[in-house]
């Protein structure tokens, strides 16, 4: 009996491998390009500041080389019959157009399409042949169809030209499998600050987000990990908590349970390149989730971090700074703090296409868009037997929480495939 999990970052990575060592064959469909999931863009994990890539990169590499795993990337899951035991999946593997592994710095040199570079969080630019990232799996190139020229109109075929791996004739497949089981494990979107347009992020360079900082951080990163905003250091840094999350006006008023830590992470790490910076957040509560949290959160403010109650309401220029404009939820009274830089913590939301995604599989999802589980004494399980919840999928968590469901999924998922197999 085989299995499926849905889901590439660290809680689908966890499930699957979890499985396969159990003696199962699990097909492990991802979305994106590459697995990794969100985890690939962060530099380090809290409290214990990690490098997340020398322990994702392993991960990613055991999944990939396990024969036991099938990995099928840019692909969706379409639609499920049947019950535990016997689910029958439909499956859209789509073409990436060049061979896995093969990467040609000619093709992406030749290619005359500039977009956006999404894992860089649009700070930088890419190709429409580019290598997800750096260390990406499967690795090489891909061509994205959306923006690649030769697709739209038919104007170009640079890339071709001078390589022969390149394959434009390449054609979506849908493709049926029988499993036993089923692990969810999507992950989640960040919060778009642009439905708070108050905060400005679309009008200054300056007004960034976490998931931005932490690429700009990145050594490997789009400024090489330096911290430059306006062609300069900042001076004046302010984080503002709490964007996305425990705020009624964007329908979304829970607790995205990262963002504190988070945050202390970031200003960790930016007191580190930037020692003579002043550096203060603006937060509702301190919420030190997990082991270790607190007494790191003690050792941030120790860098001379300035942590202030408030309610970020809005940011404006005062022509010399930005000015992040706030509540003090204690005093009760308005506060402003000027900053040459303004980090949005923003919050986590459900992924994109988790509609969608629930309706396929038959399994329900709460008010605010995360699948339901079962019950608070069967917190991965869901409704539909043989289909289990991991990470994000089901709520707000960090690395250690997802990675921690992640194996729980994979428990009942080989518990459920054991007795259905006698």
């Amino acid at each position: 009996m085989k299995g499926l999990v849905i889901g590439g970052g660290v809680a689908g990575l966890r499930a699957a491998l979890d499985i396969a060592n159990a003696g199962f064959d699990i097909y492990l469909v991802e979305r994106d390009y590459s697995i990794g999931g969100r985890s690939a863009q962060i530099t380090k994990s809290y409290p214990d500041l990690t490098n997340i890539k020398d322990v994702l990169k392993p991960l990613m590499e055991e999944v990939y080389n396990h024969e036991r795993i099938t990995l099928l990337t840019n692909s969706e899951v379409l639609g499920l019959e049947g019950e535990a035991g016997n689910f029958k999946v439909k499956i859209e593997k789509k073409p990436r157009y060049v061979p896995d592994g093969e990467s040609c710095e000619k093709c992406i040199e030749v290619c005359p399409v500039e977009i956006p570079n999404e894992f860089n969080e649009r700070l930088d630019k890419r190709k429409a042949i580019f290598v997800p990232f750096s260390y990406a799996i499967p690795d090489g190139c891909v061509i994205d169809e959306t923006n690649c020229l030769h697709f739209k109109d038919g104007s170009c075929s640079r890339c071709k030209e001078v390589c022969d791996g390149i394959n434009f004739d390449q054609k979506a497949e849908t493709i049926e499998i029988d499993v036993g089981s089923v692990v969810v494990a999507t992950g989640f979107d960040p919060f778009d600050p642009n439905l708070r347009p108050e905060l400005a992020y679309d009008k200054y360079d300056g007004v960034i987000t976490s998931l931005e900082l932490e690429r700009i951080l990145d050594e490997d990163g789009p400024t090489g990990g330096k911290i430059i905003i306006n062609g300069k250091e900042p001076k004046s840094v302010v984080f503002a908590h709490c964007i996305g999350s425990r705020d009624k006006k964007v329908e979304n008023p829970y607790c995205s349970r990262i963002c504190c830590m988070y945050t202390a992470k970031e200003a960790y790490m930016l007191r580190e390149k930037l020692p003579n910076a002043e550096i203060s957040a603006c937060y509702i509560d301190m919420r030190a989730f997990g082991k270790g949290c607190e007494e790191f959160y003690e050792e941030v403010q120790k860098k001379q971090v300035l942590y202030r109650r408030g309610v970020a309401a809005e940011v404006y220029s005062n022509g010399v700074n930005l000015v992040l404009r706030a509540e003090d939820t204690l005093l009760s009274e308005p506060y402003e703090s000027a900053a040459d830089m303004i980090v949005l913590a923003v919050g986590v939301e459900p992924k994109e296409g988790s509609s969608e995604l629930a309706e396929n599989l038959g399994i329900k999802m709460d008010e605010y868009g995360f699948f339901v589980e079962k019950n608070m004494y069967d917190p991965v399980e869901t409704e539909k037997e043989g289909i289990f919840l991991a990470g994000c999928c089901q709520g707000p968590k960090d690395i250690t929480d997802s990675i921690l469901q992640g194996g729980a999924a994979a428990a009942k998922a080989i518990g459920l495939m054991g007795r259905h197999s006698n």
